[in-house]
């Protein structure tokens, strides 16, 4: 009896490769025109054709639906963000592991929520996260953010949170080093600063200005000189000829 070793895989065909070519992009640019318009997508893409042509280039790495990347996709600091139920369904559905996620959760001696690990097999083989725990959420400060879930839900907390790390651990092809909603909010927006290249590299030309020659250039022909001879004004009474007798740099036997 022959035996199916097939395994799942994701769709690895582009329907639309948004800088693949100048049709691509127009197209792309068109979809998200009419996106932007829409009154039921969610607002930060309502009238925004950018964040509109960002969602199709997810959708288009991820195989799926520019309105189901929309609707899980959240700007939190002026960064995406994934819902984490997303999250999960994304790692669930990718056809990547022979299970859906699972859950080890264990409670602390009063019976509450206390840890939660997220694990999966793949041909066989155990595919582990690593663990979460109460004890790490206080010790990071998302307990007490203003409007933590940790004290009020801290079972679908963990789940979210043991989730999120597994996919950055075992399949980031599949977050693309996206957070959570709930990650990026507790974070805060000091984690999330964005720099300013062009004012950076300003300063490091000023900074840096005339310091390294380069090959050619007449800063570098001077330290490759050598050194100019030094040339002392002779004294009139020696060049006359006349040797004076006090003069210490006159041998004994040259004088009268």
């Amino acid at each position: 009896m022959a035996v199916n070793t097939a395994v799942a895989t994701r769709n690895e065909t582009n329907t639309l490769s948004i800088f693949s070519n100048g049709e691509s992009w127009e197209l792309a640019t068109k979809m998200a025109a009419s996106l932007a318009k829409s009154t039921i997508v969610p607002k930060d893409f309502q009238n925004n054709a950018n964040n509109a042509l960002i969602a199709i280039e997810l959708a288009n790495r991820l195989q799926t639906s520019p309105l189901m990347v929309m609707q899980n996709l959240y700007v939190v600091y002026g960064r995406p963000s994934w819902s984490a139920q997303y999250m999960i369904a994304m790692i669930n559905g990718s056809g990547k592991y022979d299970i859906e996620l699972q859950y080890d959760e264990k409670t602390d001696k009063n019976g509450k929520p206390f840890s939660c690990q997220c694990w999966t097999e793949i041909a066989g083989r155990k595919v582990n996260g690593p663990v979460i725990d109460m004890d790490m959420a206080k010790a990071e400060g998302w307990v007490e953010k203003n409007g933590s879930k940790w004290k009020t839900m801290p079972q679908i907390m963990l789940r979210y949170r043991a989730a999120s790390f597994f996919g950055r651990m075992n399949c980031p092809e599949l977050t693309m080093g996206i957070y959570t909603r709930e990650e990026v909010v507790e974070l805060g927006p000091d984690e999330y600063v964005v720099t300013d290249v062009e004012a950076k590299v300003q300063q490091d030309v000023a900074r840096n200005a005339n310091s390294v020659p380069f090959p050619g250039t007449a800063q570098e022909s001077r330290k490759q000189e050598p050194p100019t001879q030094r040339h002392f004004t002779a004294d009139p009474e020696k060049v006359s000829g006349k040797v004076v007798e006090d003069d210490d740099s006159v041998p004994d036997f040259m004088k009268g």
